[in-house]
């Protein structure tokens, strides 16, 4: 939570420097946290673009592809790399939505901004360990099953009470 107000603080104060045209006043430690908070937006606002690239991101925000990659060394993840696994987990999201069942895996996989399908099905297994189509599967599996179990013998009766076997 300390976390959140530090963020939100050097936001606001960003926003505000900007508007006074003071941008320099900050400390750089502030206009530092800002920046990434704005590529972490911008990122996650524009995962399913397929021309998404650290190179797309670094010049939508004024700065130097090298910039970008030091601001993320420190995260232990590459920018492309946090691209693709932010990808992903939207992915693995939608795949596992029953309200999704009529979606295509493909077209699943072109929604967050995978071209190709074989690129995106191997990206899916080595992250997963397991086909998008057999966790989907899976997925429906134990979507049935807690639907039987919500619907079982100890379930609720309409009355309130339960019912017994």
């Amino acid at each position: 939570m300390n976390r959140l107000g530090t963020i939100a603080h050097d936001l606001v104060g960003a926003c505000l420097a900007g508007q006074l045209g003071a941008q320099d006043e900050l400390a750089p430690e502030a206009r530092t946290r800002a920046l990434l908070e704005r590529i972490e937006v911008f990122v996650d606002h524009n995962l399913g673009d397929p021309e998404l690239t650290p190179s797309a991101v670094a010049a939508r925000h004024g700065i130097s592809l090298r910039r970008l990659q030091q601001l993320f060394r420190d995260r232990g993840e590459t920018v492309a790399a946090g691209i693709r696994r932010r990808r992903l987990e939207r992915c693995r999201a939608d795949l596992g939505n029953p309200g999704l069942l009529t979606s295509p895996v493909h077209t699943v996989a072109r929604r967050w901004g995978f071209t190709n399908a074989s690129v995106f099905s191997r990206a899916f297994r080595e992250a997963y360990g397991t086909s998008p189509t057999e966790f989907r599967h899976r997925a429906v599996r134990e979507a049935r099953s807690l639907a039987r179990n919500v619907n079982g013998p100890c379930a609720p009766s309409t009355s309130g009470g339960l019912v017994r076997p």
